[in-house]
């Protein structure tokens, strides 16, 4: 057998070596040559990282910014290098691999801890199908059986789908919120959740998510959608479909817009938006004609589109915080108006029609 030598290795191009790199990185290679480890460095590493991060961030290609709130999931703010970055990714995913489902941490880990995208999906899907497993009702008692509490990851999550089928087909509400951000918590909506059809109130406040799936229009019985404190960037078209939503709490994410959809939600009464980085409102949110509280406060509106007017039933108005510079005289038709905050904004005058808002 001609074996192969660090000299020969040494030797092969760029084109050659990362293939293989991507297929087999593991740190045992790093032994190899010296030439191997910096190309993992410089060359796989970075490129694995934005792969990690379009994973999270799904619709286009990973910016500076998103791969800034992965390094905040995964608390990694002082890691200057995609390299460690990386390395502290996967180590996190295995150990909690490990935690939820001990038989991961026996027989064949090694073989499966190769930095690769596929190993990385492989744990990170299961271990949210285990999170929302654990908090379906009588799912924490079932995991705990002698004969289920060991099986390995993947096996659990093949089951989980038809365990719902038997067992939650009837659910209609749903705690899947966190302890807070630095706890454990979703980064991702297992596809087995909107199995729960007859859903009317997901908690899903403190979590690690960073999208939503247009699968969520599929939750259409759904009355009270809590999504606060997460990383959600932005919001899908599919949004629209949830045409029973009455209450949507959105605040403090990292929003930037919202999709023209969000006018579909015709029943919708509250809407939290505080604490984002909303630049604008689109036409459509004047549709919401049941709206008797919109929340605002926090992000970065410099105007208010004239459709805000056609609120009718809008009670409360909370604009703190904001880089308005003036509002529309449409703002005087919001007649059932009994709270407006406009608190350190850019405003020097008011339109003379927010003298019609009696209620005020």
């Amino acid at each position: 057998m001609h074996h192969i030598s660090s000299a020969s290795i040494e030797s092969l191009p760029n084109e050659l070596l990362l293939p293989i790199l991507e297929a087999c990185a593991v740190p045992s290679l790093f032994s190899v040559c010296k030439r191997w480890h910096h190309l993992l460095a410089t060359e796989f590493m970075p490129s694995l990282y934005k792969k990690i991060a379009q994973l999270h961030f799904p619709r286009g290609d990973a910016t500076t910014q998103q791969t800034l709130m992965l390094a905040k999931v995964y608390q990694l703010n002082h890691v200057p290098t995609s390299t460690e970055k990386v390395y502290l990714s996967f180590k996190q995913v295995f150990t909690l691999s490990k935690s939820i489902s001990p038989l991961e941490s026996k027989e064949k880990t090694e073989e499966k801890k190769g930095l690769t995208l596929a190993n990385y999906s492989y744990y990170l899907v299961n271990i949210n199908r285990l999170l929302l497993w654990k908090k379906l009702p009588g799912g924490r008692e079932y995991l705990s059986r002698a004969e289920i509490k060991h099986l390995p990851l993947e096996k659990k999550g093949e089951l989980l789908r038809d365990w719902i089928e038997e067992n939650c087909k009837n659910t209609t509400t749903l705690y899947l919120s966190s302890a807070g951000l630095s706890s454990v918590g979703l980064t991702f909506l297992p596809p087995e959740i909107f199995q729960l059809s007859q859903l009317q109130i997901l908690y899903l406040s403190r979590n690690h998510l960073t999208a939503l799936p247009a699968e969520i229009g599929q939750l259409s019985q759904l009355q009270t959608l809590y999504l606060d404190q997460n990383q959600l960037t932005a919001l899908p078209a599919e949004i629209g479909q949830l045409t029973q939503l009455q209450k949507l709490y959105l605040n403090q994410n990292q929003l930037t817009p919202l999709p023209t959809e969000i006018g579909q939600l015709t029943q919708l009464q509250k809407l939290c938006l505080n604490q984002n980085q909303l630049t604008s409102l689109p036409a459509e949110i004047g549709q919401l004609s049941k709206l008797k509280g919109l929340y605002l406060d926090q992000n970065q509106l410099t105007a208010l589109p004239t459709e805000i007017g056609q609120l009718s039933q809008l009670e409360e108005f909370y604009l703190n915080q904001n880089q308005l510079t003036s509002l529309p005289a449409e703002i005087g038709q919001l007649s059932q108006l009994q709270k407006l905050c406009l608190n350190h904004n850019q405003l020097t005058s008011l339109p003379a029609e927010i003298g019609q808002l009696s209620k005020l």
